[in-house]
Parts: C-alpha cells; structure tokens; sequence
C-alpha cells in the first residue's frame, strides 16, 4: 500500500536567528530498494524545500540566514555526498542521484555526519537521519551517537519502512531527548 506524509517543522529557537548546521543522513542500503528509496528521496527534498523557505521566508533556492545543509548517504559504508552549502540545487542534485544496494552501516554514517561540523561554527549543530534503523554492518552506532550528543549536536530520526521493517528503538536510542 501506499500512504500520505506530512511534514511541518518550526524551529526552536528560531532558525533565521539562530543559524543551524544540517546534516541529512539517507539510508540507500539494499533494504530501501523500491518505493522507500522513493519515499526517502521525497522526504529529504521537501525537508531541504522547508529549511530554504524558513531560513529566509522565500523558496530562492538558497539556504539563508547563516544557514547550510549537508548531505550524507550510507549502505555498507558513508560518503559525504555533500559539505554543508547553501545551494538547494545542489543538495537536492545529490539526493537524486542515490541508488540503493548494500549493507546498512549506522556507525559510519554518524562517524561522516560528525566530521562536517566545523568545531569553531558557532551555528547549531543538527543530524536528521532518514533511515529503517536495522544495522547490517559496522560497529555500534550508539557509541558515535552518543558522542555526538555529548558535543551538542541534535539528532532526529525519522523511520522510513524498509524491507526489512523499522527497528524503532535503535530510532529512540539515537535521537536527542
């Protein structure tokens, strides 16, 4: 079957004032093959579509206010697909063109989505992972969740049903209260 999202997000503090540093996580692993790929690819776009109307109150095709966006992708290991930019274009260029296959590795996707922060940024520091949250290879990824919580970086998860189901509570542990 097929469902209907809708996402709305504020900002607290507010985003315009308080520049955020984001970094999207996208699970391209073998178990999002088909339609949760789709929904993913979908999802991270509107969510980028957000950030750039909230940032400035405008869809310019700019992230503003001090403001970026990273990408970073994962399956049996992470790539930094891109650094922290402004261009929507750019970011959304790099969604589209993931294709999935291989393991889930959740630790080196958090491991690659920690080292884009600039440790100097004074920007709030904010990882959105997009994921079924069933770990296949790799280490623990509490561990490196847990550090990056530690150095202030937020953490979302959002559940995307893979086809291997949505491990719910690895979803729990690696978000920010």
């Amino acid at each position: 079957g097929s469902f209907r999202i809708k996402l709305s997000l504020t900002a607290e503090p507010d985003i315009t004032s308080n520049p955020t540093d984001i970094v999207l996580i996208l699970d391209r692993s073998g178990s999002m093959a088909g339609s949760p790929l789709a929904n993913l690819k979908n999802g991270a776009k509107k969510f980028i579509d957000i950030i750039d109307e909230a940032t400035d109150s405008t869809a310019d095709g700019q992230i503003g206010s001090g403001s970026h966006i990273g990408i970073v992708s994962f399956a049996d290991t992470a790539t930094q697909d891109t650094q922290l930019i402004t261009s929507v274009a750019d970011l959304k260029a790099a969604v589209d063109a993931l294709s999935s296959g291989g393991s889930t590795n959740h630790e080196d996707a958090f491991t690659k989505a920690l080292a884009l922060f600039d440790p100097a940024s004074a920007n709030a520091k904010v990882m959105v992972m997009f994921t079924d949250g069933v770990t296949t290879a790799g280490g623990d990824p509490n561990t490196v969740s847990t550090a990056a919580k530690a150095q202030g970086v937020i953490i979302y998860s959002i559940g995307l049903s893979g086809n291997g189901g949505i491990d719910a509570q690895a979803l729990r542990d690696w978000a920010s209260d």
